[in-house]
């Protein structure tokens, strides 16, 4: 390494450890459907498929809960529109002209004016 060039790139020397050795010197199995290797991803199947039956599980349940519950706030729902649409009836029935006439020509002793009883000042 040369002190006096910072470009110079400097490369630690490495030991030789069998993660750094090629693959050529390794013994790679030939054989397909290794026994420990298809049993290890067999372990790993059956801890996915385990964890994706827990949360199939667990999001029905959720799901029929909040069904349950929409069935709910629905009933209540229709409930109350049948209650406003009674409320508003009897409101108008309560608010009709002849209703307010026959009250207040009864209770107040009020009439409509005859033509000559009307004076425009």
């Amino acid at each position: 390494m040369n002190v006096h060039n910072p470009t110079e790139s400097y490369l630690r020397p490495r030991a030789r450890t069998p993660f750094f050795q090629p693959l050529s010197n390794q013994k790679v199995s030939t054989r397909l459907g290794n026994r420990k290797l298809r049993l290890s991803i067999g372990k790993m199947l059956l801890v996915l498929c385990s964890i994706c039956l827990a949360t199939n599980l667990w999001l029905a349940s959720f799901l029929k809960n909040l069904e349950h519950s929409v069935q709910d706030i629905e009933i209540v729902h229709h409930e109350l529109m049948e209650s406003q649409t009674k409320l508003l009836a009897k409101r108008d029935q309560l608010l009709s002209p002849e209703r307010v006439r026959d009250i207040a020509s009864e209770k107040l002793s009020l009439y409509v004016p005859q033509k000559e009883q009307i004076v425009i000042f």
